[in-house]
């Protein structure tokens, strides 16, 4: 059980088999940090949004791997927050990396996320290859991979069942995204 945190370059995450991370469901543990650019604002909230449970900025050659190992969002309380619409800023993605490249995520399995599971945005090189992604029917928001404003992402050989969309090609959101103007590509 931990908190967020952040992956630094020449990094490797490895989860041995029946390994398990799981996020905390304290949400006052989770940090918060400014909205991205062609967001322009929170997604759900005006404001920042909480930072993703592993985080990477502007780092190169990580990977994310393993035996099978777990990632686990512990998501209902984030959940419930926004049925209930008690929500301050934006949930937490499961895994973001932000302004990357070079990023290898594979032979992981991804549960439960507070909101979408893997969004690389801004980044290229990215392969996402032999993962689960798992979430209930009735998660908001639980998108699987959502590559976002980047180039030469790679997905294959994975299993996604979650609330949401499995893979979303996004570039941004609304007007924000059109004025960033960095449209996703070779995806």
């Amino acid at each position: 059980l931990t908190e967020s945190f952040n992956l630094t370059s020449h990094m490797t995450l490895y989860l041995a088999r029946d390994a398990v991370i799981k996020a905390t469901q304290d949400t006052r543990n989770w940090p918060l940090i400014a909205p991205l650019p062609s967001y322009g604002r929170g997604r759900e909230r005006p404001g920042g949004r909480y930072m993703s449970f592993i985080h990477g900025d502007g780092v190169h050659d990580v990977v994310i791997s393993g035996e099978n190992g777990t990632i686990d969002g512990q998501g209902d309380i984030w959940w419930n927050m926004w049925r209930q619409r008690t929500l301050q800023f934006t949930r937490p993605n499961l895994i973001e990396f932000v302004h990357s490249t070079s990023i290898i995520i594979s032979n992981v399995i991804f549960r439960n996320s507070p909101f979408w599971n893997i969004h690389p945005v801004y980044c290229s090189n990215v392969v996402v290859r032999y993962v689960t992604i798992l979430a209930p029917a009735d998660s908001p928001n639980t998108d699987g991979i959502d590559p976002d404003s980047s180039s030469n992402v790679c997905i294959e050989d994975s299993y996604i069942s979650t609330g949401d969309d499995l893979v979303a090609v996004k570039s941004g959101w609304d007007e924000y995204g059109i004025f960033y103007g960095r449209p996703s590509s070779d995806i």
